[in-house]
């Protein structure tokens, strides 16, 4: 699968990802989505992809066996070769680490490739060390904070509050790296904020990309809007929150006991795992965690515990008293 000219590249923590193809503006979508990570280099690279401006082909691929079906997408293989059908919107081919993307729905077809790059990103750093963390992570004058919220529960809104304040660093809106010696990795990718949330109005327009193709289209706030307060170096942990919402008009932070985050970092981390790369290792009929994998999440676990506090937040519907509690463990 040869790649265009105009390639985009990336290396993140030593992997290198190129992407290309003829469709310029899903790639230049690409580029934003990793700009974190963008490299000007010629090198060769560990992982390619191809974006493809045309009608998908299933006929070379009709005899492959359905493997895993989503409400998304339906996963085929035979042996090295899978291939992923987005209902008809997209076909992706993947053999090895090389990914074709076949498409005329430019949303769909940037979907599939970010899909794909991030499972291979996240098996990456699983391999290094660094497995990512799901959760909220920030940076302040005690150190980092990880925050950790059932999926739709505010980390996105705390993540845009923090960003008003001069004095806090993001890590990650979402998954953040956590190493052997208990530090917090920068993992910063653009932030989705719907467009129906209060929060959407106040965006710098100059930052906000917006994808059409899914109810509400979202606003994607753009890495350059937020760089400067993206840290450079990892911050050691110092606090793990585990957030609840509440229909309370009050807020309430509260130390809890260590074990109390024992199973929530279980489930996101030890168990937690990429929906791209889920599917590709039911693909090729292997566990969706393996062992060696989940062993070195489970010890990054456990030195988290020994060095970090652990809280319980209770967000209330007044988001700026929920901001304010959680404050408190970024501030001297």
């Amino acid at each position: 699968m040869p790649l265009s000219e105009a390639a985009e590249t990336f290396v993140v923590h030593g992997l290198g990802v190129r992407v290309g193809g003829d469709w310029p503006e899903v790639v230049e979508a690409l580029r934003r989505d990793f700009a974190w990570w963008a490299a000007e280099t010629t090198d060769p690279v560990d992982v390619e992809v191809e974006i493809r401006r045309c009608s998908p082909d299933y006929a070379p691929y009709a005899s492959l066996p359905a493997v895993a079906v989503t409400e998304r997408n339906v996963v085929y293989a035979n042996g090295g070769e899978r291939v992923v059908d987005y209902g008809g919107r997209a076909l992706s081919i993947q053999r090895n680490n090389r990914l074709l993307v076949e498409s005329e729905d430019g949303y769909t077809a940037r979907r599939a490739a970010f899909d794909f790059v991030l499972g291979a990103i996240g098996r990456h750093v699983d391999r290094i060390g660094l497995p990512r963390v799901h959760g909220l992570g920030l940076a302040g004058a005690q150190g980092g904070v990880l925050v950790m919220i059932p999926s739709g529960g505010g980390k996105t809104t705390l993540a845009l509050r923090a960003l008003r304040e001069p004095s806090v660093g993001l890590l990650s809106e979402g998954s953040p790296l956590l190493d052997a010696h208990g530090l917090l990795h920068p993992f910063p990718l653009p932030l989705w904020i719907r467009t129906t949330s209060p929060e959407a109005a106040s965006l710098p327009e100059e930052h906000v990309r917006r994808l059409d193709g899914i109810e509400p289209d979202p606003l994607i706030l753009e890495l350059p809007a937020f760089r400067d307060r993206v840290p450079d170096e990892p911050a050691p942990l110092r606090h793990i929150v585990l957030g609840r919402r509440s229909l309370s008009d009050e807020s309430r932070l509260e130390q809890l006991p260590r074990r109390a985050a024992t199973r929530p970092l279980v489930r996101e981390s030890v168990l937690g795992l990429g929906f791209f790369q889920g599917l590709e290792l039911v693909a090729r009929g292997k566990l969706p965690v393996p062992i060696g994998t989940t062993a070195i999440r489970g010890r990054r676990c456990l030195v988290a515990l020994r060095h970090a506090r652990v809280w319980g937040l209770t967000l209330g519907r007044d988001k700026e008293r929920n901001w304010h509690k959680l404050e408190q463990l970024l501030t001297s």
